[in-house]
Protein backbone atom coordinates (compact mmCIF):
# COMPACT_ATOMS: atom_id res chain seq x y z
CA UNK A 1 0.00 0.00 0.00
CA UNK A 2 1.31 3.44 -0.88
CA UNK A 3 0.32 6.40 1.29
CA UNK A 4 1.02 10.04 2.04
CA UNK A 5 0.76 10.91 5.71
CA UNK A 6 0.09 14.52 6.76
CA UNK A 7 1.19 13.94 10.37
CA UNK A 8 4.03 12.10 12.06
CA UNK A 9 2.88 8.77 13.47
CA UNK A 10 4.07 5.46 14.91
CA UNK A 11 1.90 2.51 13.92
CA UNK A 12 2.54 -0.31 16.39
CA UNK A 13 1.62 -3.92 15.77
CA UNK A 14 0.68 -6.15 18.74
CA UNK A 15 3.90 -8.15 18.30
CA UNK A 16 5.94 -4.94 18.72
CA UNK A 17 6.76 -4.18 15.08
CA UNK A 18 6.66 -0.44 14.35
CA UNK A 19 6.04 1.43 11.12
CA UNK A 20 7.06 5.05 11.61
CA UNK A 21 6.31 8.24 9.70
CA UNK A 22 8.68 10.92 10.97
CA UNK A 23 8.35 14.68 10.75
CA UNK A 24 10.70 14.73 7.75
CA UNK A 25 8.44 12.24 5.95
CA UNK A 26 5.24 14.28 6.21
CA UNK A 27 3.89 14.75 2.70
CA UNK A 28 6.25 12.13 1.24
CA UNK A 29 4.94 9.19 -0.77
CA UNK A 30 5.78 6.10 1.26
CA UNK A 31 5.22 2.36 0.95
CA UNK A 32 3.50 1.05 4.05
CA UNK A 33 2.81 -2.51 5.17
CA UNK A 34 -0.81 -3.69 4.94
CA UNK A 35 -0.96 -4.50 8.67
CA UNK A 36 -1.11 -0.81 9.64
CA UNK A 37 -4.76 -0.80 8.49
CA UNK A 38 -5.55 -2.89 11.58
CA UNK A 39 -4.22 -0.29 14.03
CA UNK A 40 -6.45 2.17 15.85
CA UNK A 41 -4.17 5.08 14.94
CA UNK A 42 -4.52 4.31 11.23
CA UNK A 43 -8.32 4.19 11.47
CA UNK A 44 -8.38 7.54 13.28
CA UNK A 45 -6.02 9.22 10.80
CA UNK A 46 -7.90 7.73 7.86
CA UNK A 47 -11.21 9.01 9.26
CA UNK A 48 -10.01 12.61 9.66
CA UNK A 49 -8.22 12.62 6.29
CA UNK A 50 -4.63 12.74 7.54
CA UNK A 51 -3.70 9.78 5.33
CA UNK A 52 -4.09 9.75 1.56
CA UNK A 53 -3.87 6.64 -0.58
CA UNK A 54 -1.68 6.87 -3.67
CA UNK A 55 -2.91 4.94 -6.69
CA UNK A 56 -1.95 4.90 -10.36
CA UNK A 57 -4.80 7.31 -11.13
CA UNK A 58 -3.80 9.99 -8.58
CA UNK A 59 -0.02 9.46 -8.45
CA UNK A 60 0.93 12.49 -10.59
CA UNK A 61 -1.32 14.81 -8.59
CA UNK A 62 0.06 13.35 -5.33
CA UNK A 63 3.65 13.91 -6.50
CA UNK A 64 2.97 17.51 -7.54
CA UNK A 65 0.98 18.58 -4.46
CA UNK A 66 1.02 15.88 -1.78
CA UNK A 67 -0.69 17.99 0.89
CA UNK A 68 -3.49 19.44 -1.26
CA UNK A 69 -6.74 19.57 0.68
CA UNK A 70 -4.98 19.27 4.05
CA UNK A 71 -5.13 22.02 6.70
CA UNK A 72 -2.39 23.10 9.12
CA UNK A 73 -3.47 20.45 11.65
CA UNK A 74 -2.87 17.72 9.09
CA UNK A 75 -6.57 17.03 8.63
CA UNK A 76 -8.66 16.98 5.50
CA UNK A 77 -10.33 20.30 4.69
CA UNK A 78 -14.06 19.64 4.75
CA UNK A 79 -16.80 21.69 3.11
CA UNK A 80 -18.64 24.02 5.47
CA UNK A 81 -21.47 22.32 7.28
CA UNK A 82 -19.89 18.87 7.09
CA UNK A 83 -19.01 17.61 10.54
CA UNK A 84 -15.60 16.23 11.37
CA UNK A 85 -14.53 13.75 14.01
CA UNK A 86 -14.17 16.27 16.84
CA UNK A 87 -17.09 18.52 15.96
CA UNK A 88 -19.89 18.67 18.54
CA UNK A 89 -23.01 16.70 17.78
CA UNK A 90 -25.85 18.85 16.48
CA UNK A 91 -28.25 19.78 19.25
CA UNK A 92 -25.72 19.00 21.96
CA UNK A 93 -24.98 21.92 24.24
CA UNK A 94 -21.67 22.75 25.82
CA UNK A 95 -21.34 22.18 29.54
CA UNK A 96 -22.20 25.32 31.54
CA UNK A 97 -19.21 27.28 32.77
CA UNK A 98 -18.58 27.45 36.50
CA UNK A 99 -18.94 30.81 38.16
CA UNK A 100 -15.86 32.09 39.85
CA UNK A 101 -15.93 34.37 42.81
CA UNK A 102 -13.20 36.46 44.29
CA UNK A 103 -12.81 36.57 48.02
CA UNK A 104 -11.30 39.56 49.70
CA UNK A 105 -8.90 38.72 52.48
CA UNK A 106 -8.11 41.07 55.26
CA UNK A 107 -4.64 42.37 55.54
CA UNK A 108 -2.81 41.94 58.81
CA UNK A 109 -3.18 45.66 59.54
CA UNK A 110 -6.94 45.54 59.00
CA UNK A 111 -7.41 42.49 61.25
CA UNK A 112 -6.40 44.33 64.41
Amino acid sequence: MTIICAVAADFVRPDGEIFRVTGKEIGVIKDAPEWIKDTLLFRMLDKDGSIKYVTNSNRIQAENDPLAGINAEGKEIRPEGETGVNDPVEGQQEAPKKKTTTRKTKKKDDAE
